[in-house]
């Protein structure tokens, strides 16, 4: 049976056209045991969830508990010199903006020289 013949025998069996990466065959094997394999991802599914709601409200006590630890061994000085870095930041930020205004300004005032350099 050639692969035409068998890409047509999949379509009639399925109803649908058998997948392009992987071979007939396997394929084939797949959709037979298409319901076995739903219910095997349906399981694993509900334990996943079922783990999570268990794990859900520890998990986030424990972030809480991480956060105000972090937040209270930091000092004073690291406070500052990471002020001092978002500031920093800040400027270049507004200062790169400031520049582009600037050369679009630029770049307007110059078109506006050159239509008014072709009207003389």
């Amino acid at each position: 049976m050639n692969r035409r013949q068998k890409k047509k025998q999949f379509k009639k069996r399925f109803g649908i056209n058998p997948p392009r990466g992987i071979s007939i065959k396997t394929a084939t094997c797949t959709m037979q045991h298409r319901e076995k394999v739903i219910a095997a991802f349906e399981r694993i599914k509900k334990a996943i969830l079922d783990l999570w709601e268990m794990i859900k409200q520890p998990a986030l006590e424990l972030a809480t508990a991480l956060k105000e630890a972090t937040t209270a061994l930091i000092s004073n000085k690291e406070k500052r010199r990471r002020q001092y870095a978002a500031l920093q930041v800040f400027q270049t930020k507004v200062i790169t903006q400031q520049r582009q205004q600037e050369s679009e300004v630029m770049q307007i005032e110059s078109d506006i020289n050159i239509s008014n350099h072709d009207r003389r």
